[in-house]
């Protein structure tokens, strides 16, 4: 959720506006106190972003939408001319229509982003940094490699997930396929030969036949198990799991900070090489932070900076950095080009998170097969052995 709060900065004895994300309002209150600023007023900016070109936009026709607009602007259109034809091919209702409304008042173009919504702020921030060098392709080009960087992490992560998922799957509707179709068969063939079975076979008898005389019972099951997939999946639940399986796994939480870190370090290059500071780099940011710990930490950073601390003591003591991290920014700080070394870093954290989704696909796939495995052999066995208990009573 995004908010806008008005502030009273001690330090510099003035009232200024700042946007911040949060789950709720107690979480923005809590994220601003920590800057050390008193919030003098709160306010929802936009509960739900709207889209960039007709409907049903996302990420990936965003993507899209900036890969055109720097093709039209290349091609010698001005930005007006560009969006016009984007709004033609999109059609009326389209977001271009409210963007050249604002550019025609005589407003910039990322002011004109950031009125309408629906533009992640580290582009809206990257168009404002292209506004001072008049270079907007070059900006729209940094934007997208941020892009395509965190899109390749997040692919790795869905493809390494596919496989498992298809597993569990299809185990699954071979287990139901066994009790419901194959097993009562089994069932009379040993009634009426009457041959003795164990007492795991008998167990998973009675649970075919249960299954088996109440025909609703498979539809109920699937239907609470969608049910609580989506209950799980709504409100700040998602997230609050990912905070417990973080907490209780130190591991796997060190292994998710390196796509965090990925993510914040590219886009700190991002806005250093398009003229920003760090600390108005440091506040941008703060917006991708995907946990409140991590907009907690950007924050702590960021106070520090304007404290007059280095780049490396604050990113340091804010738990942003380990020793390699903190020792290239050391040395980015002595010999410029600090946009290279932070996109080094990012590079760095990117390899790492690659490397453990890579081993961790490695060692789960046969896990769950092994598993998958087991339980629909076990249940083969389960049902054949007595099937050679009546071979050998009729040799």
């Amino acid at each position: 959720m995004d908010f806008e709060a008005r502030l009273f900065d001690t330090a510099t004895r003035a009232v200024r506006l700042q946007h911040v994300q949060a789950a709720d309002e107690r979480a923005a209150r809590a994220l601003l106190s920590e800057s050390g600023a008193t919030v003098l007023a709160l306010s929802v900016v936009r509960r739900t972003p709207r889209p960039v070109a007709g409907t049903g936009a996302g990420r990936q026709d965003l993507a899209v939408w900036c890969r055109e607009l720097r093709a039209l602007l290349q091609a010698g259109l001005s930005v007006v001319e560009a969006l016009d034809a984007l709004g033609a091919q999109a059609g009326s209702g389209s977001v271009h229509e409210a963007l050249l409304a604002r550019l025609r008042e005589g407003k910039a173009l990322s002011a004109a982003m950031h009125d309408v919504g629906g533009f992640p702020p580290l582009l809206v921030a990257s168009v404002r940094a292209s506004e001072r060098t008049s270079d907007l392709p070059h900006a729209l080009d940094a934007y997208l490699r941020f892009d395509d960087m965190v899109g390749g992490l997040r692919r790795k992560v869905v493809s390494a997930a596919l496989y498992p998922a298809l597993v569990v799957g299809l185990g699954a509707l071979i287990a139901v396929f066994l009790l419901l179709v194959v097993i009562p068969r089994f069932a009379a063939l040993y009634g009426e030969s009457g041959a003795g079975v164990s007492a795991a076979t008998r167990g998973l008898l009675a649970f075919s036949a249960a299954i088996a005389s109440t025909p609703w019972l498979v539809p109920a099951a699937l239907t609470m198990l969608a049910l609580a997939v989506f209950w799980a999946a709504t409100g700040g639940r998602p997230r609050r799991f990912a905070a417990w399986l973080l907490e209780a796994w130190p591991w796997l939480g060190g292994q998710v900070a390196h796509f965090e870190r990925a993510r914040l370090f590219e886009a700190l290059a991002l806005l250093v090489r398009g003229g920003y500071s760090l600390h108005e780099a440091l506040g941008v940011c703060q917006t991708l932070a995907q946990s409140l710990a991590g907009q907690s930490r950007l924050a702590q950073a960021r106070l520090r900076i304007e404290q007059g601390a280095s780049a490396s003591s604050a990113f340091s003591a804010a738990g942003l950095t380990e020793a390699v991290t903190e020792r290239l920014i050391r040395a980015g700080e002595r010999g410029g080009d600090f946009d290279k070394v932070l996109r080094a870093i990012a590079e760095r954290h990117r390899v790492a998170f690659e490397t453990f989704v890579e081993r961790a696909t490695r060692i789960v796939e046969p896990v769950l097969l092994l598993v998958v495995a087991v339980m629909v052999g076990s249940m083969v066995v389960m049902l054949y052995m007595p099937v050679f208990d009546i071979a050998a009573s009729v040799r």
